[in-house]
C-alpha cells in the first residue's frame, strides 16, 4: 500500500460506517491511488496521540463559531494548560516537522519539541498570518460578504530537526507558554541537500541582488544554495530556458519582504522557465491582488516541481498578464508541490491555459479554490488535468473548480474538511463559456466533510455544487462525474441549480456513493431559512437542461431532509436514470501480428514496430516487446527497435490478454543507409492570416539511417516554419518553405500562399427562447440545440457595415428576396441587398439583425410559427435579439448519413512514437476515399491525407494531444491521438 493509510486521516473511535467504506475501497484497490498518496510525510493527529498534563481533546463540532470546525475531522487538542503534552510513536525515522496549530488573534505561544525526554528546541507559534475577518477587512474581493465568523484560524510552523527521531521513537510536544490548540503534526525524512547541477551558475549573495543575478544569467540554470534569502521585490524571468533551482524545499528559503501588490513571488514570461526545490514565503499577511508565489506562463519544457509556498495571495496563478512572452501557458507539469496557508487560490489555471498537468500536490488551508480552471478574458482553457492531489481545510470556495472551457479533467483526488464546497462547476465568473463540444471528466474522487449551510455570503452550498449563472454564457454543459464518494456532507451532497441564466446541459453522474449528509444541522443558519438540509440530490432554481444518473448509492441521510431527492424546483430540467450503467463486455484477444516482419538496419538506426491485435475491437490491446539479442538490437516499451551492433535479433511482441505472440526478424549491418531523396506534403497550400499548416516530409529510402531534417522559409514576413514543419501564416503574400535532410542535404519545397481570412463562423442564439437559427430547407428555422452544421453560419463581410450569412452545412444564404414573410435560406448572390444584413447593438451581448433592402425589417421569431420572420419586429422584443456565438469551422456529415461503429476504426500505436501511426479502416466502397484530418487542441488543421484503405501515416507533429477525424461517404469518426 506504499504507506497510504496516513492519508485516510482517521482517528480512533470515529464513525464506524466511514471507516468501513474506506476499508472496502482500500482492500479492493479502488482507493489506493487517490490523493497525494506518495507524499513523503506521515500525519500524527493530536487527538490520536497520548495526552497528558491537562491536554484535552475538543468535542467534534461543525458550528462555524467553534475553532475546531476548521480542524481536521472537526477536532483538535487544547494545550493551553501548564505543561500540556501530546506525544506519538513514529512509524518511520524522520527529521522534518510541521505542526498545524491555532493561537488566539494577536497572541503567540511556545511549544517545546522533544525526542522522547530529550528537548530539541522551542518553537514560537504566532497569529501573524491567521484570523481573517472577511466581512470587514476592506479587500475588494470580499465586497458583500455577510458571514461574520472568522476564518483561517489555523496556521503551520515547520522545523528541520538536527537529527532524525528513529522509527518507534517518540515525538513529544510540550506547551511552554500561551493559549494554543494543536490539530496535528507531520513528520518526514528530509533528503540530503541538493548540490549545483552540471552547467549551472551559483548565486552567492544574500537575496538583495538576486534579480540582478537572474538578469545577468538569462537562459541558464541558476542554483541558489541552502539558506534564507530576503528579497524585496517580485523576481522576474523574461529570458527563455532560465531555471531557478534550490537545494531543496527544506534548505533554500526565499522570503519576500515587500508586502505591496506586485512585489512578491516568481513571475515567468518566457518559454521554458523552470522553478524547482524551493521554499517560498512572505511577510505579507493578507489577500493582495498580484502577489502570487508562482505567476505567469509556462511551456512544454518548463518544470515546476518541489515548490513549497505559503502566506501568499495565491500559491500559483498561471496566465499571461505581461507582454513579450508566450500568449498562453501550454503543456507544462506542476508536481510534488505544497500550496498551503495562502489567502486565495491554491493554483488557478487561467486565461487559455492548455494541456497542463498538476499532480502529486498538497493544498491546505487556502482561502479560495484550491484547484481551479478559469477561462478568463475570453480565452478558453482546454485539456488541463488535476490528478493525485489532496485538498484540505480550504476555508472559502472549493477544493476543485471548473469555470468554462472544454475537455478538462480531474481524477484520483481527495478533497476533505472544506468549509464550503468540495467540487464546483459553474459559469459564475466572466470569461469563455462552456464549449458546445468536448467533455469535462471528474472521476475517482473522495469528497469528505464538505458543503455548508452558511458560506461567506450566508448561502447554502452542497459538497458537489453545479450551477448556472450569466457571467460566461448562460449554460453549464458537458460534464461527467463518475466513481465519486461523497462522505459526511455538512449540507446536501449534490446540488444542481440555476442561479441565473439558462441551465445545465449534458450532465451525467455514474457510480456515486453518498454516505452521510446534513452534518451541520441545526447550526450555521444565520438567515434563519426554513428549508431542509441533508438531501442526497437537490435540484433548485428551475433550471433548463438535462442530466442522467445511474448507480447512485445512498445511505445515512441526515439533517432535516425527509426525502433522498428534493425536486420541487426542478423546472424543465430533465433528470433521468440512464439505461447504460452496466459495464462494457470484455472482448478477448485472438491473435497478433507485427509489421514489418523483417527489417535491415544500419548501426544506430531505429525501426518502429506496429502490432495489430485481433479482433479490432478487443478490450485489452496492451502488448509488450522483448529482444532475444540485446547486444544486436534493443526494443523499448513502445516497440521502437534500436540497432546496436552487426548481427541478427528476433523481436517478440506478446499480448497481455492471452499471451499471443508475433515476431520480427531484425538484421543489423555496419553500413550506413544514405538518404537519396525527400519530398514534402502538401507541395502547396493556401492559408488565411493566422492559420497553420503541418508539412510532412517523406524520406527515401524508408530505411535511411539518418532521417533528421530542418526547415526554412524564404519570406518570414509572409510565413514562418518551426523545427517540426508547422507553418504559420503571418501576412498576405507567397513564401517558399524548404526542407533539407541532415544526410546528403536533399531538399524539397512547398509553396505557401497567404491571404486575409474572409469570414467567421457562428451559431446565432435567440434571447427570448434560447433557440438557434438553422437552415430548415427553403426557410430559416430555429431549434433548441446545435444538432449539426446546418446550425452554423459563416459571416462573410460585404463592407464595413453589411455581411452575408452563409450556412456551413448547405452553403445556402439567408435572405428575404421573395418577401414570403419568412426568412429564406437558398442559393443567393452576395450582391443581393435582400441577402445583406447589419448588426445593431442591444447591450453588448445581443444584437438586432437588420436587412439592407427592407431597412425596417429585422429577424425575429415572435410568432413561433416554425420559421424566422422579418416583418413587424420591435426593438424591445427579445424575440428579435440575437447573440453571435463563435463556433468551429470543422465540417461533419449530416446526422442522416450512414455511420459506422467507432470500434471498426482504430489508431495504433497510441501514443504515436517515431513520427508515425496506423489507421485501421473498414473496407471502403469502390471509388470511395476517406479524408484523414488532424487538428491540434486549438482547432487548427495540421495534417490532411487521402486514404483508400488502412495505412501507416508518417508525420512530423510536435508532442501533444490531437483529434483525428476520418471522413468518407459512409462514416465520420473522431479519435484522440497522443504524440510523444
Amino acid at each position: 500500500m506504499n504507506n497510504q493509510l496516513h492519508f485516510a486521516f482517521f482517528k480512533r473511535e470515529k464513525y464506524f460506517h466511514i471507516v468501513w467504506i474506506f476499508f472496502i475501497l482500500l482492500t479492493s484497490n479502488l482507493y489506493a491511488q487517490r490523493g497525494y498518496y506518495d507524499a513523503p510525510y506521515k500525519r500524527y493527529e493530536a487527538n490520536a496521540g497520548q495526552l497528558s498534563n491537562g491536554a484535552l481533546t475538543t468535542s467534534k463540532s461543525y458550528i462555524q463559531a467553534d475553532l475546531q470546525s476548521e480542524a481536521t475531522d472537526q477536532q483538535c487538542v487544547n494545550m493551553s494548560a501548564t505543561n500540556a503534552t501530546v506525544q506519538w510513536t513514529l512509524t518511520e525515522a524522520a527529521d522534518g516537522l510541521v505542526i498545524r496549530y491555532s493561537v488566539p488573534d494577536g497572541q503567540s505561544a511556545t511549544l517545546g519539541v522533544y525526542n522522547g525526554n530529550t528537548k530539541i528546541t522551542t518553537l514560537t507559534l504566532t497569529s501573524t498570518w491567521s484570523w481573517e475577518y472577511l466581512w470587514s477587512n476592506g479587500n475588494p474581493n470580499n465586497n458583500g460578504i455577510t458571514n461574520q465568523n472568522p476564518r483561517m484560524r489555523f496556521d503551520e510552523v515547520r522545523y528541520k530537526l538536527p537529527a532524525k527521531i528513529s522509527a518507534s521513537g517518540t515525538l513529544k510536544l510540550v506547551r511552554e507558554s500561551g493559549n494554543v490548540h494543536v490539530d496535528f503534526a507531520e513528520m518526514e525524512p528530509v533528503p540530503t541537500a541538493l548540490t549545483a547541477p552540471t552547467g549551472s551558475v551559483t548565486y552567492t549573495g544574500n537575496g538583495s541582488d538576486l534579480q540582478t543575478f537572474i538578469d545577468a544569467n538569462g537562459g541558464k540554470k541558476i542554483f541558489v544554495p541552502g539558506g534564507v534569502y530576503n528579497v524585496n521585490r517580485e523576481l522576474y524571468f523574461g529570458v527563455a530556458n532560465t531555471s531557478l533551482i534550490g537545494a531543496g524545499m527544506w534548505y533554500t528559503q526565499i522570503n519576500f519582504t515587500n508586502t505591496s501588490s506586485l512585489n512578491g513571488g516568481l513571475r515567468a514570461n518566457a518559454a521554458g522557465i523552470s522553478f524547482t526545490d524551493l521554499y517560498l514565503t512572505t511577510n505579507s499577511a493578507s489577500r493582495s491582488n498580484s502577489y502570487k508565489a508562482i505567476n505567469g506562463v509556462f511551456t512544454s519544457t518548463s518544470i515546476v516541481k518541489n515548490i513549497w509556498a505559503e502566506h501568499f495571495e495565491c500559491g500559483a496563478w498561471i496566465a499571461q498578464y505581461n507582454t513579450g512572452g508566450p500568449a498562453i501557458a501550454d503543456g507544462f507539469t506542476v508536481s510534488h508541490c505544497r500550496f498551503r496557508n495562502n489567502y486565495a487560490d491554491g493554483i488557478n489555471l487561467c486565461k487559455g491555459t492548455a494541456n497542463a498537468i498538476v499532480e502529486h500536490c498538497s493544498f491546505r488551508n487556502n482561502g479560495d479554490d484550491d484547484q481551479a480552471i478559469w477561462s478568463a478574458d475570453g480565452l478558453e482553457c482546454i485539456n488541463n488535468t488535476f490528478r493525485y492531489n489532496t485538498s484540505e481545510n480550504c476555508w472559502r470556495a472549493c477544493g476543485l473548480a471548473i469555470y468554462g472551457g472544454k475537455n478538462n479533467k480531474a481524477y484520483n483526488l481527495i478533497i476533505k474538511d472544506n468549509l464550503e464546497a468540495g467540487i464546483r462547476v459553474s459559469n459564475n465568473f466572466p470569461g469563455a463559456p462552456f464549449n458546445n463540444d468536448g467533455m469535462h471528466e471528474i472521476h475517482d474522487i473522495t469528497v469528505s466533510t464538505c458543503g455548508t449551510f452558511n458560506d461567506t455570503y450566508n448561502n447554502p452550498v452542497a459538497a458537489v455544487d453545479i450551477f448556472s449563472a450569466t457571467n460566461a454564457g448562460t449554460q453549464v454543459k458537458n460534464v461527467q462525474l463518475y466513481n465519486i464518494d461523497i462522505l459526511d456532507s455538512r449540507n446536501d451532497a449534490i446540488s444542481i441549480s440555476k442561479r441565473s441564466g439558462d441551465g445545465i446541459y449534458n450532465l451525467s453522474f455514474k457510480d456515486i456513493t453518498v454516505n452521510g449528509t446534513g452534518k451541520e444541522f441545526p447550526n450555521n443558519n444565520a438567515l434563519n431559512r426554513n428549508w431542509g438540509r441533508g438531501y442526497f440530490v437537490l435540484i433548485a432554481g428551475s433550471p433548463a437542461g438535462n442530466g442522467t444518473y445511474c448507480n447512485m448509492n445512498y445511505s445515512n441521510r441526515g439533517g432535516s431532509a425527509t426525502t433522498d431527492q428534493e425536486l420541487s424546483a426542478i423546472g424543465t430540467f430533465s433528470w433521468t436514470q440512464s439505461t447504460s450503467c452496466s459495464g462494457t463486455p470484455i472482448i478477448a484477444v485472438t491473435g497478433v501480428s507485427v509489421a514489418p516482419s523483417t527489417a535491415s538496419l544500419g548501426i544506430g538506426a531505429t525501426q518502429q514496430l506496429t502490432p495489430t491485435v485481433a479482433p479490432a475491437n478487443a478490450t485489452n490491446k496492451t502488448v509488450t516487446y522483448s529482444s532475444n539479442n540485446t547486444g544486436v538490437a534493443t526494443v523499448n516499451g513502445s516497440g521502437l527497435v534500436t540497432a546496436i551492433a552487426a548481427g541478427s535479433a528476433t523481436i517478440t511482441v506478446t499480448t497481455q490478454d492471452g499471451a499471443k505472440i508475433a515476431t520480427s526478424a531484425i538484421t543489423v549491418t555496419s553500413s550506413n543507409v544514405a538518404v537519396t531523396s525527400v519530398s514534402l506534403s502538401p507541395a502547396s497550400a493556401s492559408l488565411s492570416v493566422g492559420s497553420t499548416q503541418q508539412l510532412t516530409p517523406t524520406i527515401l529510402p524508408s530505411n535511411a539511417t539518418n532521417k533528421s531534417v530542418s526547415y526554412a522559409s524564404n519570406n518570414t514576413g509572409v510565413a514562418t516554419v518551426n523545427a517540426s514543419g508547422l507553418v504559420t501564416a503571418i501576412s498576405n503574400g507567397t513564401a517558399t518553405i524548404t526542407v533539407t535532410t541532415a544526410d546528403g542535404n536533399k531538399t524539397s519545397t512547398a509553396i505557401i500562399t497567404v491571404s486575409t481570412a474572409t469570414g467567421n463562423y457562428f451559431t446565432i442564439k435567440n434571447r427570448w427562447t434560447n433557440n438557434y437559427l438553422y437552415d430548415a430547407g427553403a426557410n430559416v428555422g430555429y431549434g433548441a440545440t446545435v444538432a449539426n452544421n446546418n446550425y452554423k453560419w459563416e459571416k462573410v463581410a460585404v463592407d464595413a457595415t453589411y455581411f452575408v450569412l452563409k450556412n456551413v452545412g448547405t452553403g445556402d444564404v439567408m435572405h428575404i428576396e421573395n418577401l414570403t414573410g419568412a426568412v429564406q435560406c437558398t442559393a443567393a448572390g452576395s450582391d443581393w441587398w435582400s441577402a445583406q444584413w447589419s448588426s445593431e447593438n442591444v447591450d453588448g451581448t445581443f444584437v438586432r439583425i437588420k436587412n439592407r433592402w427592407q431597412t425596417g425589417s429585422m429577424i425575429h421569431i415572435e410568432n413561433l410559427n416554425g420559421s424566422a420572420q422579418y416583418a413587424g419586429g420591435q426593438n424591445n422584443w427579445e424575440s428579435a435579439q440575437w447573440q453571435f456565438q463563435s463556433t468551429s469551422t470543422a465540417k461533419k456529415i449530416n446526422d442522416a448519413e450512414i455511420t459506422v461503429e467507432d470500434n471498426l476504426i482504430s489508431i495504433y500505436p497510441n501514443p504515436s512514437v517515431n513520427k508515425e501511426f496506423n489507421i485501421v479502416l473498414p473496407e471502403l466502397k469502390a471509388g470511395d476515399t476517406a479524408t484523414l484530418t488532424v487538428t491540434d487542441i486549438n482547432g487548427r488543421k495540421v495534417l490532411i491525407n487521402q486514404l483508400n484503405t488502412s495505412a501507416k501515416i508518417n508525420h512530423n507533429l510536435a508532442s501533444g494531444i490531437y483529434v483525428v477525424t476520418i471522413n468518407s461517404n459512409d462514416f465520420n469518426v473522431s479519435k484522440k491521438l497522443i504524440v510523444k
